[in-house]
């Protein structure tokens, strides 16, 4: 039976170290001391699921608050290798539902499948299909950061927002956590 809970700080550092650094191309993440102080300031949040006491999988997600209102965006999420494929993902986001239900907007970002090279164009639909089937719509929005296209979703809270208050949601973010010099150079949001 699985459970899902918040990490404390050395299970951060631990699934960072044992997991993050080969589930994750090095130029996607983020220093484990970056992730430590944005905790630190309430603007990150770390769960994972867990069998027993074993992590099964993990979910990591940038949140920012402003005018009583929360606002997330995940930022990584993976299920522990040699555990892939047994649904695994699919429950954990069933539990994260639960705990996001009072979030404004949880917003997740895919690699678009208009700029994959052909090898990666399955993955990245396969992927983009999992969070459909798993409660996220797709927004319209797309962005570029650092390069990369993404298609924006987000989890279906029952709240209706349009693509600017995507954008400005997901720009506010962005901004959250990333200097303005690099925000304004490669972060282009349509």
């Amino acid at each position: 039976m699985y459970h899902c809970r918040m990490l404390t700080e050395s299970e951060i550092a631990d699934t960072y170290n044992r997991y993050m650094r080969y589930d994750f191309p090095k130029d996607e993440l983020k220093p484990l001391s970056r992730i430590l102080s944005s905790l630190e300031k309430d603007e990150y949040i770390c769960y994972g699921i867990f069998e027993g006491d074993e992590l099964c999988g993990y979910a990591y997600f940038v949140s920012l608050t402003e005018d009583g209102k929360k606002y997330c965006l995940l930022d990584y999420f993976a299920t522990v290798n040699g555990l892939r494929g047994q649904g695994i993902g699919t429950e954990f986001l069933n539990m994260l539902y639960d705990e996001f239900k009072g979030v404004e907007a949880l917003l997740c970002e895919a690699e678009s499948t208009n700029t994959a090279v052909r090898s990666e164009a399955d993955i990245r639909r396969r992927r983009i299909a999992f969070y459909l089937r798993n409660r996220f719509i797709d927004t319209g929005v797309t962005a570029s950061v650092f390069g990369v296209e993404f298609v924006i979703l987000e989890l279906d809270l029952n709240k209706d927002h349009s693509g600017d208050e995507i954008r400005s949601y997901y720009s506010r973010l962005y901004k959250s956590f990333l200097p303005e010099r690099f925000y304004n150079k490669f972060v282009k949001i349509n």
